[in-house]
C-alpha cells in the first residue's frame, strides 16, 4: 500500500498543471536557445563563405601581381610598365596623332574673316595674351 501512495504522489506531482507548465516553459527556453544557436550557425556559415571568396580573390590579385613582379624584373618589361604608366619617351621619339576624317570633331578653320573678326583676334593676341 505504501509502495502505491508515494506512486500515486509521484504521479499527481508530476502530472499537475504546476508541473506541465514549468516544463512547456523549460522546453519553450531550450527551444529559443536552439534557434538562437541555429542563427549563429548560420551567420559563420556565410561569413566563412565570404572568408573564403575574399580569399580566393585575394589570391588571384596575388599571382597577377606575381606575374607583374616576374615581367618588370626583365629589361622589356620595365620598359613596357614604365611607358603604360607614365607619358616618358626615348631620346628621339615623338607623337603622331592621326584623326578620322569621321569621328574628329575638328572643324575645318574659316580662311575668309570679316574685318571685326581679324580685330578681336588681334586684340586677344595683344591684350588678353591668347
Amino acid at each position: 500500500m505504501r509502495e502505491y501512495q508515494q506512486k500515486h504522489m509521484v504521479r499527481t506531482l508530476l502530472y499537475s498543471r504546476v508541473t506541465i507548465v514549468i516544463l512547456f516553459l523549460l522546453i519553450v527556453l531550450l527551444l529559443r536557445s536552439i534557434m538562437e544557436l541555429n542563427d549563429k550557425r548560420i551567420e559563420a556559415a556565410n561569413l566563412r563563405n565570404d572568408s573564403a571568396t575574399e580569399r580566393a580573390d585575394l589570391e588571384n590579385k596575388m599571382k597577377l601581381a606575381e606575374a607583374q613582379n616576374k615581367a618588370i624584373t626583365t629589361e622589356r618589361g620595365f620598359e613596357n610598365y614604365v611607358r603604360t604608366t607614365y607619358p616618358v619617351v626615348k631620346e628621339g621619339e615623338g607623337v603622331i596623332v592621326i584623326y578620322d576624317d569621321t569621328k574628329s570633331p575638328v572643324t575645318p578653320v574659316r580662311s575668309d574673316m570679316n574685318i571685326w573678326e581679324r580685330f578681336i583676334v588681334l586684340w586677344r593676341k595683344v591684350f588678353v595674351g591668347k
